[in-house]
């Protein structure tokens, strides 16, 4: 995977959702850690704590950043213990492999979340026949499951948030954003009432 550089992460895909006011100060929780390029973003808009969630320690351990803020709470997102109620939670390029766990995990999402959280959630849009087409055009195993983003907001509508906006997009092609059926990727922003 090509490393992005952190103000490229920010203007190609966080900013399309959030903006550092969203992070500064806050107790964030980022579910599938290990495989994030985020870190070094959310810590430089200064939160307050950084609970790095994922399955496999060692991908945590590759990432790791030197800084207090940083605790590591390995394993499976359903079965781990958040010492606190979080502001944000983060799930980066996770729901598309986790399709038949979405309202366990949604409803444990709303459960850790304090009152005025976020919800940030990216993933791959299926409306967009490029995004399925790289579904299956990739012959090796692929953990990856179609879903119909509109579905998944109604998932997250039923645990209590409010989406507050999803997003279409490519990365490196801002011109589709908006657009549903060119935008390989989309965001999901939600709150906590």
């Amino acid at each position: 995977m090509r490393r992005i550089e952190p103000s490229e992460l920010i203007t190609r895909y966080l900013g399309k959702i959030a903006s550092a006011a969203d992070f500064e100060d806050k107790v964030v929780l980022e579910i599938g850690a290990g495989c994030s390029q985020y870190v070094p973003v959310l810590l430089g808009f200064g939160c307050r704590k950084y609970f790095a969630n994922d399955l496999i320690p060692e991908r945590l351990a590759a990432v790791r950043p030197d800084d207090p803020r940083w605790i590591e709470i390995p394993g499976d997102f359903l079965e781990i213990d958040v010492p606190e109620p979080v502001d944000v939670v983060l799930a980066n390029l996770v729901m598309m492999q986790l399709v038949p766990l979405h309202r366990e995990i949604l409803a444990k999402v709303g459960s850790i979340l304090r009152s005025g959280g976020v919800f940030l959630s990216m993933d791959t849009n299926y409306l967009c026949p490029l995004s399925i087409v790289r579904r299956f055009a990739d012959r090796k195993p692929n953990p990856a499951r179609l879903f119909n983003p509109f579905t998944y907001r109604r998932l997250v509508e039923a645990q209590g948030l409010r989406v507050e906006r999803m997003v279409p997009f490519t990365g490196p092609v801002p011109w589709v954003t908006g657009n549903w059926l060119l935008g390989t990727t989309f965001w999901l922003r939600a709150r906590k009432p």
